[in-house]
């Protein structure tokens, strides 16, 4: 397993002069991997697609909140289909249901909190420019995190790897990464 250190922008431009200074730094091409991370729920890491196989931390109660509000959605079309007319109930009430699960689903859906996070429902760091830099070499990580820093990287932190021909082979995004 090999060190790293990594961060997260928001720019390309920060991260291309991040890059070009860890390469004035002494950093070689075979130390240095940047790649773009895909925003929460879109790294297609189960076979569905998506990045965990039941749910978000942030969305776990969803279900539970699409079934009530399709439920009370249902009965708000039967009454107001009922009123129009027998022939305008089953559309109320289809109409009802769907617009009733939709409104139940989000207002149940949240910002994951990291401290409820489990595997099954992992919470995600936001997506963007990712560099990370092997510091097996040794006297490199704090040149690393430095420079890193000093171009606005955000979520600057470090992991062990598998780091081979230039890149880091088992990077996960849904794991967050050891504060530096």
């Amino acid at each position: 397993m090999s060190r790293i250190v990594a961060g997260r922008f928001d720019r390309s431009i920060d991260a291309d002069a991040a890059l070009d200074a860890l390469k004035r730094e002494g950093f070689s091409r075979q130390e240095v991997d940047a790649f773009y991370v895909s925003p929460p729920g879109q790294n297609a890491l189960t076979p569905l697609g998506g990045d965990a196989p039941h749910s978000s931390e942030g969305s776990r109660k969803a279900g539970m909140g699409a079934a009530v509000g399709a439920a009370v959605g249902l009965a708000a079309g039967l009454i107001i289909g009922s009123l129009i007319g027998a022939h305008a109930v089953l559309l109320a009430c289809g109409l009802g249901a769907l617009v009733g699960a939709f409104a139940g689903a989000m207002a149940t859906v949240r910002g994951g909190r990291r401290g409820l996070a489990s595997v099954e429902h992992p919470v995600e760091g936001r997506g963007g420019r990712m560099i990370a830099i092997c510091v097996d070499r040794s006297g490199t990580e704090a040149s690393a995190v430095n420079i890193l820093r000093s171009y606005n990287a955000r979520e600057v932190g470090r992991a062990e790897g598998v780091w081979r021909d230039g890149s880091w082979r088992d990077f996960d995004p849904r794991q967050p990464l050891a504060t530096v």
